[in-house]
């Protein structure tokens, strides 16, 4: 594990011979440093339930998501994001309610994500907003870093830069496949028994409001008046990048 990787997890509790780890982990992180901040939380399940989809939408960039597969630990800030509004909005899965067994997490209690396929491509969402409200934040791109050994591998190569700045790019990158449909991301009472396979961090990274650059969504078009609207939420790579490349 190189420098870039170093996390050192807070174990407050020991049952039945194994560690009940804390939600608060320390991410010792050089690059991640600049933004001033030394330890993260899981975001809470009342993050994902609150019923304003673009207030979560904004605040979901700048969090950071970490995989921990069997390969390894992994991990981005989420920079770009698109916002579905469910049963009225023709672009989404759940318009007038439609249930289908593709989509059936994004009636579940904020926090779990729905997974689905694209063009062959793995599309990773976070489902928002009360059971039997389906709204949902489609993870349009994030910045590497941590594992980026590992994303390179499962990408098959490609600059830092390219790893995972389009959706389908990122969920190879992550190791998320069409079977994490319905995982929790989010923390309900506290604590896990084990760190989770897929998880959702607040590490304190604040975005500007004048930094988000709104844009109608992508491959949409076919969604009439809604796919005019701006709900596709990004912070241009280079911010970050740029932050990165002052500490190297």
């Amino acid at each position: 594990m190189n420098h870039y990787e170093k996390i050192m997890f807070r174990m407050l509790k020991i049952e039945n011979d194994y560690f009940i780890i804390n939600v608060v982990y320390m991410l010792k992180v050089p690059q991640l440093d600049k933004f001033g901040f030394k330890s993260a939380e899981i975001l809470d399940r009342s993050f994902f339930t609150r019923s304003n989809l673009l207030l979560i939408s904004n605040e979901l960039l700048g969090k950071v998501i970490i995989t921990n597969m069997k390969e390894g630990l992994c991990g981005g800030i989420i920079s770009e994001v698109e916002a579905y509004f469910g049963s009225i909005d023709l672009a989404s899965h759940a318009y007038k309610n439609k249930v289908t067994k593709r989509n059936q997490s994004l009636y579940c209690n904020g926090g779990v994500l729905y997974v689905h396929t694209c063009r062959g491509h793995v599309m990773l969402n976070i489902v928002t907003n009360i059971e039997n409200i389906p709204q949902g934040i489609l993870i349009r791109a994030i910045v590497p870093v941590l594992g980026i050994d590992l994303m390179k591998k499962r990408r098959g190569g490609f600059i830092e830069k390219d790893l995972a700045n389009g959706p389908g790019k990122l969920t190879k990158a992550l190791g998320i496949k069409i079977e994490h449909n319905m995982i929790r991301v989010c923390k309900d009472d506290g604590v896990f028994e084990k760190l989770p396979e897929i998880c959702i961090v607040d590490a304190g990274i604040k975005i500007e409001t004048n930094m988000i650059k709104k844009t109608p969504r992508i491959g949409v078009n076919y969604a009439k008046a809604w796919a005019k609207h701006p709900l596709r939420f990004i912070v241009s790579d280079k911010y970050f990048y740029d932050k990165f490349d002052e500490l190297k």
